[in-house]
């Protein structure tokens, strides 16, 4: 692609490389963000875009700035597998977060309307008895994974019982999600594009077969308010559609709670008198996530693609430009956060992150997440308010562009 004569280009900046993915921050600091806040990066073919306002601009004019690229294959996919999605009902454009308004609109409505707050407020009893039963299950006197442990089965188990997805089936919708991540948002080779892609459709067709069973056993649950929501009026709402939703749902719903809560933790240990604080007085929990929120995102990047010539950071975009909005740098803006690389417990304008996004794509279920975070930090704080990390490990994360957090955690109470 050719890039404007105007736009700086790092030709090393590559979020996939081992230096990025062990340690996001330390290359941001090597980059003069400040002179140079949109750059093009030519080993993802996207111009990253790192100023707060800047993406907050973006996200407010979904006119110039389209959704569509949000979920695009970082590479080509083969043939093969291009296929198989093809066959397997996967588009271009598949779910909620890559839509543009009208057909954008048409989905969110209906999806908000059924994921009130009435129902987040509703499962805070079912969130406490989930957490209480996975806390259960730790011995308190041995070290423990608390990612294997709490972090990846905790949120899923939310979301698909939110879904009304049969318990049986959790293990393979988790396993699903693993191959979405690194096909949407990874650099796979060939050969694993069609494993992935074969997990894909498989994936589409359980949800459509989820939808149909709903269809004729109805409960209280999201599928079932959609389904409610169609019975309405069919051309409003259809069956293919209400897979979709739930094909977005049940990956942004547990994915991105899962790397937070793994970052909560993580970065509340990594200076024992933070954790000793929470544990001590509880109000500060919000905030803690909050300022994780901001200051390690779960959601580090999302994308975006230019419908018109536009100008960004004082780089002049053509039409078709595709733009990485880095949300962990935009939260360390030091024009909106002071001394933005501490972390604050008591930063007063931490809510100002862009970590869910903003405008019309809000992230639809934040009030969930941040629900299960708190509650998360709430119980481990109650229940090992000693905790502390195991000395002396490496922490590994996933080589994608868009979801981070630590796939492993060992601590101790």
């Amino acid at each position: 692609m050719s890039t404007v004569s105007r736009c700086p280009v790092r030709p090393d900046f590559d979020p996939l490389a081992p230096d990025f993915l062990a340690d996001p921050f330390a290359v941001m600091a090597q980059l003069p963000l400040a002179e140079e806040p949109v750059f093009y990066a030519p080993a993802i073919d996207y111009h990253v875009v790192t100023r707060y306002e800047d993406v907050e601009a973006v996200f407010m004019d979904p006119q110039t700035y389209s959704a569509a690229a949000a979920q695009l294959p970082l590479v080509a996919l083969a043939p093969e597998a291009r296929e198989i999605l093809l066959a397997g009902g996967h588009r271009p454009q598949p779910s909620m977060v890559s839509l543009d308004p009208p057909a954008h609109t048409r989905l969110r409505r209906p999806a908000a309307r059924a994921f009130s707050a009435r129902r987040v407020a509703e499962m805070e009893p079912r969130v406490r008895a989930i957490l209480a039963g996975i806390l259960d299950g730790i011995d308190p006197g041995e070290p423990f994974d608390l990612v294997s442990t709490l972090t990846f089965p905790f949120p899923a188990t939310v979301v698909f019982s939110f879904m009304g997805v049969p318990p049986a089936d959790y293990e393979q919708l988790k396993a699903w999600c693993g191959h979405r991540a690194v096909l949407g948002w990874g650099r796979p080779a060939p050969a694993e594009q069609v494993e992935h892609a074969e997990n894909m459709a498989a994936y589409r067709r359980y949800l459509r077969d989820l939808v149909a069973a709903k269809a004729d056993a109805r409960a209280d649950d999201f599928a079932s308010a959609l389904l409610a929501i169609h019975d309405e009026d069919p051309e409003q709402l259809s069956h293919e559609e209400i897979a979709s939703i739930l094909f977005s749902l049940s990956f942004a719903g547990h994915e991105t709670t899962n790397y937070l809560i793994g970052n909560l933790v993580r970065r509340l240990l990594e200076d024992p008198a933070r954790w000793d604080a929470v544990a001590a007085d509880p109000s500060l929990i919000q905030g803690a996530v909050d300022e994780t929120l901001r200051h390690d995102p779960s959601v580090p990047t999302w994308r975006r693609v230019t419908t018109r010539p536009a100008t960004l950071g004082g780089v002049d975009l053509p039409e078709g430009a595709k733009l990485l909005l880095w949300l962990a740098a935009a939260g360390r803006d030091t024009a909106v956060f002071d001394d933005p690389g501490e972390f604050d417990l008591r930063r007063a304008n931490a809510k100002r992150h862009l970590a869910f996004g903003k405008g019309i794509h809000f992230c639809i279920g934040s009030a969930l997440g941040r629900l299960e975070a708190a509650l998360a930090l709430e119980a481990l704080t109650d229940r090992f308010p000693r905790l502390r990390l195991v000395p002396g490990q490496e922490l590994t994360f996933s080589p994608n562009l868009s979801f981070r957090g630590p796939q492993a955690l060992w601590v101790k109470g």
